[in-house]
């Protein structure tokens, strides 16, 4: 055998042998056989960025803040108004002091004391109640927001770093075919067009990649964002996908959502809200008591005492208290209607992203057992074919791309379904995606 020849055939059977290692590397991950990866400071830690989220995100930490400032509401407002104390002088005459010699004349000390209409003050605390309830529940959607947001954001770093890990597979595969296609091109035995689709198709990998850089870093400055970093650190590689809920009940899940949104409960406490408004707006119609007592020295003469009683009177309620009511009123329809429209909203979006996780997993699926170990024997017998001269180059490599292809599309389904769920635990209220003992990934592996 000559020289040229024991070349080519080296350049081929280790061709071979990388497609033969890659397609045992699928059907790993096509049979959910990969290792579990041991835990190291180098793998991004989903469960760290949501704690670090929870302590220091901005949103969170200033709604928390008004909701503990809003707790001193209703004992402020329940609180009676302060009374009027107050100092007069009477002088008899303008050419002297007179205090003791004119029975005229006169030091005055009063206080008077306003008490609102029995169940003013009530309502007032009952409208600030629902108010800091208010805040509680948008205080409820932004922690689950912002790690439902760090959930999705992981997912899609996840999806990034396994595309890129599958491109640098393939490429390294690719450069080998290059190899044996040159060596065969140098022999006289191939063609110059195989060399150079080999180094388009690997510059088209290259240049996926840059591209998957750029992503990446966008998705790392929202990560960092979410967790409320103000300088935008480097992030360690995603190799753990969160494990998500399997067998998704649409039924339960729009009962759950219905029942624990927390936006749904933030519309209904405004309805509280304003039905606490609108009694109190009522009440306005009633008039309020204002006492009042004095006492007045009078020198050497005999002090005198006083006491007064007078009431405030809605005079202009047709104008004033009745106009009120109409407004408050039709504000308390509006937030009904509010709530009715939230709950058809939420209801909409819960199915919609149910159906987006589940036709996730159902291509998923499809891909691991059928359209990728399928690809794969395809490959298999393309490289087998052409390392013995039955098969042509641009068969293989279009072989390659196919898989290429259907292993990212694949990973995209699966972190797809991952943000579908984390996307959905706002709305139910409760958790869907796991933060810790995620579905690994090593070398492609994988858990169902």
């Amino acid at each position: 055998m000559s020289k040229r020849s024991t070349m080519i055939a080296a350049f081929t059977l280790a061709a071979a042998a990388g497609v033969i290692a890659l397609a045992a590397q699928s059907e790993a991950r096509a049979e959910g056989k990969g290792l579990p990866v041991e835990e190291n400071p180098s793998q991004l830690d989903l469960v760290s960025l949501l704690r670090e989220a929870e302590a220091n995100n901005p949103e969170i930490a200033a709604l928390r803040l008004r909701h503990q400032a809003g707790a001193f509401l209703p004992g402020v407002a329940e609180v009676p108004p302060d009374p009027v104390v107050s100092v007069s002088y009477l002088n008899d005459t303008v050419t002297g002091f007179t205090l003791g010699q004119s029975e005229f004349s006169n030091l005055t000390f009063s206080w008077t004391q306003e008490v609102p209409y029995s169940g003013k003050l009530y309502s007032g605390g009952e409208v600030a109640s629902r108010e800091v309830e208010m805040v509680g529940s948008r205080l409820d959607a932004a922690r689950l927001g912002v790690a439902a947001g760090i959930k999705g954001a992981y997912a899609g770093l996840y999806r990034i770093d396994r595309s890129a890990s599958i491109l640098s597979e393939r490429r390294n595969l690719l450069v080998s075919l290059m190899q044996t296609a040159r060596a065969r091109y140098e022999t006289g035995e191939g063609l110059l067009e195989n060399v150079l689709k080999a180094q388009s198709e690997i510059t088209r990998l290259d240049l996926e990649t840059e591209r998957l850089k750029q992503e990446r870093l966008s998705a790392s400055a929202a990560l960092n964002a979410m967790a409320g970093r103000s300088e935008d650190r480097s992030l360690a590689e995603a190799v753990v996908l969160p494990v998500a809920v399997q067998g998704i009940d649409l039924r339960a899940l729009e009962a759950e959502a219905l029942a624990r949104s927390p936006e749904i409960h933030e519309r209904e406490a405004a309805v509280l809200r304003d039905e606490a408004r609108l009694d109190l707006a009522r009440m306005q119609l009633k008039p309020d008591l204002i006492w009042g007592a004095a006492y007045q020295n009078r020198g050497d003469l005999p002090p005198m005492v006083m006491g007064t009683f007078g009431l405030r009177l809605p005079i202009h309620r047709e104008r004033k208290q009745v106009q009120t009511i109409v407004q408050v009123g039709l504000e308390t329809d509006a937030s009904k209607q509010e709530v009715f429209a939230v709950r058809l909203r939420v209801a909409a979006v819960v199915r919609d992203l149910a159906a987006r996780a589940s036709g996730a997993e159902t291509l998923s699926t499809l891909y691991r057992e059928g359209l990728i170990p399928q690809a794969q024997s395809a490959l298999d017998s393309a490289s087998a074919a052409y390392g013995v001269g039955r098969a042509d180059f641009l068969t293989l490599l279009n072989d390659l791309s196919t898989v290429l292809a259907y292993e990212i599309d694949y990973e995209k389904q699966r972190s797809d379904r991952v943000a579908a769920l984390a996307a959905l635990e706002p709305l139910t209220g409760r958790e869907l995606v796991a933060a810790g003992n995620g579905e690994a990934s090593q070398d492609g592996g994988h858990r169902e």
